[in-house]
Protein backbone atom coordinates (compact mmCIF):
# COMPACT_ATOMS: atom_id res chain seq x y z
CA UNK A 1 0.00 0.00 0.00
CA UNK A 2 2.80 2.45 0.86
CA UNK A 3 4.57 1.71 -2.44
CA UNK A 4 1.33 2.47 -4.29
CA UNK A 5 1.02 5.82 -2.47
CA UNK A 6 4.60 6.76 -3.31
CA UNK A 7 4.11 5.89 -7.00
CA UNK A 8 0.85 7.85 -7.08
CA UNK A 9 2.54 10.81 -5.46
CA UNK A 10 5.49 10.77 -7.85
CA UNK A 11 3.18 10.55 -10.88
CA UNK A 12 1.23 13.52 -9.55
CA UNK A 13 4.49 15.42 -9.04
CA UNK A 14 5.57 14.65 -12.63
CA UNK A 15 2.21 15.92 -13.88
CA UNK A 16 2.68 19.16 -11.95
CA UNK A 17 6.19 19.54 -13.41
CA UNK A 18 4.59 19.19 -16.84
CA UNK A 19 2.15 21.96 -15.96
CA UNK A 20 5.02 24.22 -14.88
CA UNK A 21 6.86 23.45 -18.13
CA UNK A 22 3.82 24.41 -20.20
CA UNK A 23 3.69 27.75 -18.36
CA UNK A 24 7.42 28.14 -19.01
CA UNK A 25 7.08 27.67 -22.76
CA UNK A 26 4.19 30.10 -22.80
CA UNK A 27 6.34 32.71 -21.05
CA UNK A 28 9.13 32.31 -23.62
CA UNK A 29 6.87 33.97 -26.19
CA UNK A 30 7.04 37.25 -24.29
CA UNK A 31 8.87 40.23 -25.69
CA UNK A 32 9.87 43.65 -24.47
CA UNK A 33 12.03 44.98 -21.64
CA UNK A 34 12.68 43.24 -18.36
CA UNK A 35 10.78 44.41 -15.31
CA UNK A 36 10.99 43.28 -11.71
CA UNK A 37 14.64 42.25 -11.97
CA UNK A 38 15.02 42.72 -8.19
CA UNK A 39 12.85 39.60 -7.72
CA UNK A 40 15.88 37.52 -8.71
CA UNK A 41 18.02 38.77 -5.83
CA UNK A 42 18.40 35.87 -3.34
CA UNK A 43 15.99 36.14 -0.42
CA UNK A 44 16.71 35.13 3.18
CA UNK A 45 19.97 34.47 4.99
CA UNK A 46 19.53 30.72 5.43
CA UNK A 47 18.78 30.04 1.72
CA UNK A 48 21.60 32.39 0.68
CA UNK A 49 24.08 30.45 2.82
CA UNK A 50 22.89 27.26 1.11
CA UNK A 51 23.88 28.53 -2.32
CA UNK A 52 20.40 29.96 -2.95
CA UNK A 53 19.04 26.38 -2.95
CA UNK A 54 15.82 26.17 -0.95
CA UNK A 55 12.99 24.97 -3.19
CA UNK A 56 13.09 21.41 -1.85
CA UNK A 57 13.32 22.58 1.82
CA UNK A 58 11.03 25.64 2.10
CA UNK A 59 10.22 25.09 5.77
CA UNK A 60 10.64 28.55 7.37
CA UNK A 61 9.91 32.23 6.78
CA UNK A 62 11.70 32.17 3.41
CA UNK A 63 9.36 29.47 2.00
CA UNK A 64 6.97 31.84 0.13
CA UNK A 65 9.89 33.32 -1.83
CA UNK A 66 11.10 29.92 -3.12
CA UNK A 67 8.24 27.42 -3.06
CA UNK A 68 4.76 28.19 -1.64
CA UNK A 69 4.06 24.45 -1.41
CA UNK A 70 6.47 24.28 1.53
CA UNK A 71 4.18 26.45 3.65
CA UNK A 72 2.21 23.39 4.77
CA UNK A 73 5.27 22.26 6.78
CA UNK A 74 4.86 25.26 9.10
CA UNK A 75 2.67 24.89 12.17
CA UNK A 76 1.38 27.80 14.22
CA UNK A 77 2.50 31.32 13.35
CA UNK A 78 5.96 32.29 12.12
CA UNK A 79 7.52 35.61 11.25
CA UNK A 80 10.66 36.08 9.19
CA UNK A 81 12.65 39.20 8.40
CA UNK A 82 15.94 39.88 6.61
CA UNK A 83 18.20 42.87 6.05
CA UNK A 84 20.84 42.84 3.33
CA UNK A 85 23.95 44.92 4.08
CA UNK A 86 24.97 46.27 0.65
CA UNK A 87 27.33 48.86 -0.82
CA UNK A 88 26.59 51.80 -3.14
CA UNK A 89 23.71 53.12 -0.98
CA UNK A 90 21.57 50.07 -1.83
CA UNK A 91 18.97 48.82 0.65
CA UNK A 92 17.32 45.39 0.47
CA UNK A 93 15.03 43.80 3.04
CA UNK A 94 12.23 41.25 3.18
CA UNK A 95 9.63 40.12 5.67
CA UNK A 96 7.02 37.38 5.92
CA UNK A 97 4.18 36.41 8.23
CA UNK A 98 2.97 32.80 8.00
CA UNK A 99 -0.09 31.36 9.72
CA UNK A 100 -0.27 27.57 9.71
CA UNK A 101 -3.12 25.28 10.66
CA UNK A 102 -3.33 21.77 12.08
CA UNK A 103 -4.68 20.53 8.74
CA UNK A 104 -1.37 20.68 6.85
CA UNK A 105 -2.08 24.08 5.30
CA UNK A 106 -0.78 27.60 5.77
CA UNK A 107 -1.07 31.12 4.39
CA UNK A 108 1.60 33.82 4.14
CA UNK A 109 1.88 37.54 3.58
CA UNK A 110 5.23 38.76 2.25
CA UNK A 111 7.08 42.01 1.68
CA UNK A 112 10.20 42.51 -0.43
CA UNK A 113 11.92 45.84 -1.03
CA UNK A 114 15.03 46.98 -2.89
CA UNK A 115 16.19 50.55 -3.40
CA UNK A 116 19.11 52.81 -4.12
CA UNK A 117 19.43 56.53 -3.42
CA UNK A 118 21.61 59.47 -4.41
CA UNK A 119 21.99 58.39 -8.05
CA UNK A 120 23.83 61.13 -9.93
CA UNK A 121 21.74 62.60 -12.70
CA UNK A 122 23.47 63.28 -16.04
CA UNK A 123 22.49 65.34 -19.05
CA UNK A 124 22.11 63.71 -22.52
CA UNK A 125 25.85 64.14 -23.10
CA UNK A 126 26.76 62.19 -19.97
CA UNK A 127 27.83 65.20 -17.90
CA UNK A 128 26.66 65.21 -14.25
CA UNK A 129 23.99 67.85 -13.74
CA UNK A 130 24.52 68.17 -9.99
CA UNK A 131 21.12 66.68 -9.18
CA UNK A 132 20.41 63.23 -7.76
CA UNK A 133 17.44 60.87 -7.81
CA UNK A 134 16.44 57.55 -6.30
CA UNK A 135 15.03 54.23 -7.55
CA UNK A 136 13.06 51.64 -5.62
CA UNK A 137 11.22 48.35 -6.09
CA UNK A 138 8.66 46.74 -3.79
CA UNK A 139 6.56 43.58 -3.88
CA UNK A 140 3.68 42.71 -1.56
CA UNK A 141 2.43 39.15 -1.82
CA UNK A 142 0.03 36.58 -0.48
CA UNK A 143 0.44 32.82 -0.86
CA UNK A 144 -0.94 29.53 0.45
CA UNK A 145 0.12 25.90 0.49
CA UNK A 146 -1.39 22.63 1.57
CA UNK A 147 -1.35 18.86 1.28
CA UNK A 148 -3.58 17.41 -1.46
CA UNK A 149 -2.67 13.73 -1.26
CA UNK A 150 -0.28 11.70 0.85
CA UNK A 151 3.28 13.07 0.56
CA UNK A 152 2.35 15.70 -2.07
CA UNK A 153 1.93 19.40 -1.27
CA UNK A 154 1.08 22.23 -3.63
CA UNK A 155 1.05 25.99 -3.26
CA UNK A 156 0.32 29.20 -5.14
CA UNK A 157 0.75 32.90 -4.64
CA UNK A 158 0.37 36.36 -6.16
CA UNK A 159 2.39 39.57 -5.79
CA UNK A 160 1.66 43.20 -6.45
CA UNK A 161 4.83 44.96 -7.66
CA UNK A 162 5.65 48.66 -7.62
CA UNK A 163 8.72 50.21 -9.21
CA UNK A 164 9.78 53.86 -9.25
CA UNK A 165 12.61 55.74 -10.95
CA UNK A 166 12.72 59.37 -9.91
CA UNK A 167 9.16 60.61 -10.51
CA UNK A 168 8.05 57.77 -12.81
CA UNK A 169 6.27 54.70 -11.48
CA UNK A 170 5.22 51.29 -12.75
CA UNK A 171 2.95 48.61 -11.29
CA UNK A 172 2.04 45.02 -12.09
CA UNK A 173 1.13 41.57 -10.82
CA UNK A 174 2.98 38.24 -10.92
CA UNK A 175 2.06 34.74 -9.78
CA UNK A 176 3.80 31.72 -8.21
CA UNK A 177 3.21 27.97 -8.34
CA UNK A 178 4.94 25.29 -6.28
CA UNK A 179 4.95 21.56 -5.56
CA UNK A 180 6.74 19.59 -2.87
CA UNK A 181 7.04 15.85 -2.22
CA UNK A 182 8.25 14.93 1.28
CA UNK A 183 8.82 11.26 2.07
CA UNK A 184 10.00 10.26 5.57
CA UNK A 185 12.33 7.27 5.79
CA UNK A 186 11.73 4.91 8.70
CA UNK A 187 15.31 3.77 9.26
CA UNK A 188 18.91 4.20 8.16
CA UNK A 189 21.08 7.23 7.58
CA UNK A 190 18.47 9.19 5.61
CA UNK A 191 15.53 10.51 7.64
CA UNK A 192 13.63 12.27 4.86
CA UNK A 193 13.79 12.92 1.13
CA UNK A 194 12.17 15.94 -0.49
CA UNK A 195 11.61 17.00 -4.11
CA UNK A 196 10.58 20.55 -4.93
CA UNK A 197 9.55 22.49 -8.01
CA UNK A 198 8.42 26.07 -8.42
CA UNK A 199 7.66 28.56 -11.14
CA UNK A 200 8.08 31.99 -9.59
CA UNK A 201 7.01 35.43 -10.85
CA UNK A 202 5.20 34.42 -14.04
CA UNK A 203 2.43 36.04 -16.04
CA UNK A 204 3.18 39.68 -15.28
CA UNK A 205 3.96 43.04 -16.87
CA UNK A 206 5.04 46.36 -15.42
CA UNK A 207 3.02 49.27 -16.81
CA UNK A 208 4.64 52.71 -16.52
CA UNK A 209 2.76 55.93 -15.88
CA UNK A 210 4.60 57.73 -18.69
CA UNK A 211 2.89 59.27 -21.72
CA UNK A 212 3.85 56.23 -23.80
CA UNK A 213 2.22 53.75 -21.35
CA UNK A 214 5.29 51.56 -21.86
CA UNK A 215 5.15 48.00 -20.48
CA UNK A 216 8.04 45.76 -19.38
CA UNK A 217 7.73 42.00 -19.25
CA UNK A 218 8.51 40.25 -15.97
CA UNK A 219 10.38 37.05 -16.74
CA UNK A 220 9.74 34.07 -14.44
CA UNK A 221 12.21 31.60 -12.93
CA UNK A 222 11.81 27.83 -12.96
CA UNK A 223 13.42 25.98 -10.03
CA UNK A 224 13.81 22.21 -9.48
CA UNK A 225 15.49 20.75 -6.40
CA UNK A 226 16.02 17.71 -4.19
CA UNK A 227 17.13 17.47 -0.57
CA UNK A 228 17.98 14.77 1.96
CA UNK A 229 17.79 15.01 5.75
CA UNK A 230 20.56 12.89 7.29
CA UNK A 231 21.06 11.72 10.86
CA UNK A 232 24.72 11.49 11.88
CA UNK A 233 26.14 10.77 15.34
CA UNK A 234 25.82 14.26 16.82
CA UNK A 235 24.67 16.26 13.83
CA UNK A 236 21.49 16.66 11.83
CA UNK A 237 22.59 17.34 8.25
CA UNK A 238 20.64 18.54 5.22
CA UNK A 239 22.07 18.31 1.72
CA UNK A 240 20.37 20.00 -1.21
CA UNK A 241 20.90 20.28 -4.96
CA UNK A 242 18.91 22.58 -7.21
CA UNK A 243 18.82 24.03 -10.70
CA UNK A 244 17.27 27.35 -11.71
CA UNK A 245 16.52 28.81 -15.11
CA UNK A 246 15.19 32.33 -15.76
CA UNK A 247 12.81 32.19 -18.71
CA UNK A 248 12.31 34.69 -21.51
CA UNK A 249 13.92 35.96 -24.67
CA UNK A 250 16.39 38.47 -23.24
CA UNK A 251 19.89 37.49 -22.21
CA UNK A 252 21.97 34.37 -22.73
CA UNK A 253 19.76 31.52 -21.54
CA UNK A 254 22.70 29.12 -21.15
CA UNK A 255 24.53 31.68 -19.04
CA UNK A 256 21.44 32.28 -16.89
CA UNK A 257 21.12 28.57 -16.04
CA UNK A 258 22.47 27.89 -12.55
CA UNK A 259 23.35 24.91 -10.39
CA UNK A 260 22.87 25.47 -6.66
CA UNK A 261 24.39 23.20 -4.03
CA UNK A 262 24.15 23.48 -0.25
CA UNK A 263 24.83 21.59 2.96
CA UNK A 264 23.70 22.45 6.48
CA UNK A 265 24.70 20.85 9.77
CA UNK A 266 22.98 21.33 13.14
CA UNK A 267 24.66 20.57 16.46
CA UNK A 268 22.26 19.66 19.29
CA UNK A 269 19.59 21.70 17.51
CA UNK A 270 21.24 24.86 18.86
CA UNK A 271 23.86 25.95 16.35
CA UNK A 272 24.13 25.48 12.58
CA UNK A 273 26.77 26.06 9.95
CA UNK A 274 26.15 25.91 6.22
CA UNK A 275 27.99 26.30 2.94
CA UNK A 276 26.91 26.35 -0.66
CA UNK A 277 27.65 27.02 -4.30
CA UNK A 278 25.46 29.52 -6.15
CA UNK A 279 26.54 28.99 -9.74
CA UNK A 280 30.24 29.84 -9.54
CA UNK A 281 29.99 31.76 -6.25
CA UNK A 282 30.81 30.21 -2.87
CA UNK A 283 28.44 31.02 -0.02
CA UNK A 284 28.45 30.34 3.70
CA UNK A 285 26.37 31.05 6.76
CA UNK A 286 25.45 30.14 10.32
CA UNK A 287 22.48 30.12 12.68
CA UNK A 288 21.87 30.24 16.42
CA UNK A 289 18.61 28.87 17.82
CA UNK A 290 17.05 30.05 21.10
CA UNK A 291 13.84 28.12 21.63
CA UNK A 292 11.56 29.26 18.80
CA UNK A 293 13.79 32.19 17.82
CA UNK A 294 16.49 31.73 15.20
CA UNK A 295 19.14 34.21 14.06
CA UNK A 296 20.70 33.61 10.62
CA UNK A 297 23.74 35.07 8.94
CA UNK A 298 25.04 34.61 5.37
CA UNK A 299 28.10 35.78 3.46
CA UNK A 300 27.66 35.76 -0.31
CA UNK A 301 28.94 37.44 -3.44
CA UNK A 302 27.25 40.74 -4.27
CA UNK A 303 24.43 40.55 -6.80
CA UNK A 304 26.11 43.28 -8.90
CA UNK A 305 29.66 41.93 -8.44
CA UNK A 306 30.48 44.73 -6.01
CA UNK A 307 32.46 42.74 -3.44
CA UNK A 308 30.56 40.75 -0.81
CA UNK A 309 27.14 40.97 0.79
CA UNK A 310 26.15 40.21 4.38
CA UNK A 311 22.62 39.01 5.11
CA UNK A 312 21.12 39.17 8.60
CA UNK A 313 17.80 37.49 9.34
CA UNK A 314 15.50 36.32 12.10
CA UNK A 315 12.88 33.57 12.10
CA UNK A 316 10.44 33.55 15.01
CA UNK A 317 7.61 31.21 15.95
CA UNK A 318 4.83 32.14 18.37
Amino acid sequence: MRTYKIIKTLLSFVAIIGLFTSFAFAEEELSGGQGGAFLRIPVGARPAGLGNAFTAIADDGSAPFYNPAGLCQIKGTRMGAMYNVMSMDRINYQASLIVGSKRNAAMAVTFNSFGVGDIIQCDPGGTPSGDTFSASDMAIGISAGGKIISLLNIGAGAKYIMQSIDENKATGFVFDLGALVASPISSGLIKQLRLGASLMNFGGKMKWDTDSDHEDEIFPTLRLGASADLQLTSFDVIGIAEISQPLGREGDQKKDFKLHLGVEGWLANLFAVRAGLDGEDFTMGASILFGDFRFDYAYIADYLDEGATHKLAIDLGF
